[in-house]
């Protein structure tokens, strides 16, 4: 009886690592993490979109976008200022920050909008990114594209 359990774990956990694989291999990312090559260039020309303020941050990989935003900077690791030129009113018009896999290495990251940028300039938007390093503690990581909307 204990060796058919053995077995029947075995067949289980094969199988299991045989469509962790599979999925991974659907992804946008090759078994190293690093995006495939066939993921195509965003184009410079004809960005259009109905949010007040946008920016796609591309890592290097991708062109980054943008509407009304005057200035982008990344001051440190995970640390990015996007700077509206437009007025807006966090009070009212909310960021929404979200991954964007095609470009980002890794699996397990994090995007999200931080309200008292302090490490930004006055004005300023800033966004910190971070990767949860193989399921542990959240480090800062410069291996995360981010979309950010102010709709």
């Amino acid at each position: 009886m204990k060796s058919s359990i053995g077995i029947l774990g075995l067949a289980l956990a094969a199988t299991l690592t045989c469509s962790a694989a599979s999925i991974a291999g659907e992804s946008g990312s090759n078994a190293s993490g690093m995006p495939k090559p066939d993921v195509p260039a965003a184009p410079d020309a004809g960005f259009t979109t109905a949010a007040k303020v946008a920016y796609y941050y591309g890592r290097g990989i991708a062109p980054d976008r943008k509407k009304n935003v005057s200035a982008f900077s990344n001051p440190s690791t995970g640390i990015y200022c996007i700077t509206p030129s437009i007025a807006i009113n966090t009070a009212k018009d909310y960021p929404v920050v979200s991954i964007e896999w095609g470009t980002s290495l890794g699996y397990a990251l994090l995007a999200y909008w931080y309200g008292n940028a302090a490490d930004c300039p006055t004005g300023a938007l800033e966004v910190q990114t971070y990767d949860f390093n193989a399921g542990g503690y959240p480090v800062v990581s410069a291996n995360v594209s981010f979309d950010l909307l102010i709709e």
